[in-house]
């Protein structure tokens, strides 16, 4: 019960037995008073907007900016709002923002905070809650959102060693030299001459305007494919560093990927993981190589979490057709298994170049991928891919 409520209700007792105009005007006033004050902020909550605005994508240790516009239409003044907002504490070191504001009739208020991106994943922001009410009661309207926004924080990108992968791979630095590759009818440029270019590439006539050797840069005919395979499940990573050895696959698939779209290559993702956007498991991206879909590969990276099961194996046979022939399917686990060893070597006899990438391999990882003819790298504490020595 509040104080002006406590007084209303000691009047009235009072205008019982003494039934005095002054007092009675007074318990009138008073009553009037709190009906207002209770039909104020239930009108005023029907002229409230608001809408959040935040990136939708943050990269590792990015600040972030997160605003909140708050529009009255009303025609009276709300003198005060009470506005509260929760934020993940990977986000924030404050779990929660508070402010107290009134508006004038027809008033905007934009509203600010920062984030600072700290650890991979899919994060919420809010809810967002709102209290209005009058000076003269406590009677609050509390208003809340229905849905919260998401906000993804990509996982880190570390520099990738190219001459560490195999030369015979299509994203190796070593040019191709098979005609299949090139389309002589289409020329897209020219570069300096360079040790091992055939002398039927030469363009004299731009040689002899620059003064120095040129060599036509040549269409390809077939698209040099890759197609990167995650292994995310929670039966495939055990032992006490189990989450660090996910989190280190993570930043290795997000680096290739990065690293061959930045060379042009065409790239795609295929994981037996979680998307918590979604609620469903990972969808595979087909092959492309422009920037948004790079965006895209680093965003359901970002967000991706464990499955407890599921048959890798089988997502790979089905990932392949993703791939055209001449193709390179990369595969990041935690260790060899040799029951899909064979399953990858059939991968291979259709035409596909198969490696894989292991982030805790055991003694005899590497050696028995090789028996099989598949290239095996491992992961370092970086997340790094580096060859085993």
């Amino acid at each position: 019960m509040t104080f002006l409520r406590a007084i209303t209700i000691a009047l009235l007792i009072w205008l019982i037995f003494d039934p005095n105009p002054v007092i009675s005007l007074t318990v009138y006033v008073l009553i009037g008073v709190q009906v207002i004050a209770w039909l104020w902020p239930r009108i005023a909550s029907q002229q409230i907007e608001w809408r959040r605005q935040a990136p939708l994508v943050l990269s590792p240790n990015e600040p972030g900016e997160i605003t909140i516009t708050i529009t009255y239409r009303g025609r009276l003044p709300l003198p005060y709002l009470v506005i509260t907002e929760d934020i993940p504490p990977a986000l924030s070191t404050a779990a929660r923002k508070r402010w107290v504001i009134s508006l004038a009739p027809g008033q905007q208020r934009v509203l600010s905070y920062a984030v600072q991106s700290r650890q991979r994943g899919l994060y919420w922001l809010g809810p967002l809650r709102m209290s209005i009410g009058a000076v003269l009661d406590l009677n609050e309207v509390r208003l809340a959102e229905q849905e919260q926004t998401p906000l993804t924080v990509i996982p880190t990108v570390t520099p990738l060693p190219l001459l560490a992968l195999p030369a015979g791979l299509p994203f190796s630095q070593e040019r191709q030299r098979l005609s299949l590759f090139d389309d002589p009818a289409q020329k897209i440029g020219v570069r300096p001459y360079r040790p091992g270019d055939s002398p039927r590439r030469i363009d004299w006539k731009t040689s002899a305007r620059l003064g120095e050797l040129q060599v036509r840069e040549l269409a390809p005919v077939i698209a040099r494919e890759t197609l990167i395979a995650l292994e995310f499940s929670e039966t495939a990573y055990r032992g006490r560093f189990a989450r660090d050895d996910r989190e280190r696959a993570v930043i290795a698939a997000a680096s290739l990927a990065t690293a061959l779209i930045n060379r042009r290559q065409v790239v795609g993702l295929c994981s037996n993981g979680y998307d918590p956007l979604t609620d469903a498991p990972i969808a595979p991206l087909p092959p492309a190589n422009d920037l948004a879909h790079l965006r895209e590969i680093l965003a359901r990276l970002g967000r991706i979490e464990p499955e407890r099961n599921g048959s890798f194996l089988t997502d790979l046979i089905t990932a392949d057709r993703h791939l055209s022939w001449g193709g390179t399917l990369i595969i990041i686990t935690a260790a060899i298994d040799e029951r899909w060893l064979a399953g990858l070597t059939t991968l291979g006899q259709r035409g596909l170049h198969i490696a894989v990438v292991l982030a805790e391999p055991g003694p005899t990882d590497i050696l028995l991928a090789r028996r099989y003819g598949i290239p095996a790298y491992r992961i370092n504490r970086t997340g790094a891919i580096v060859p085993e020595a």
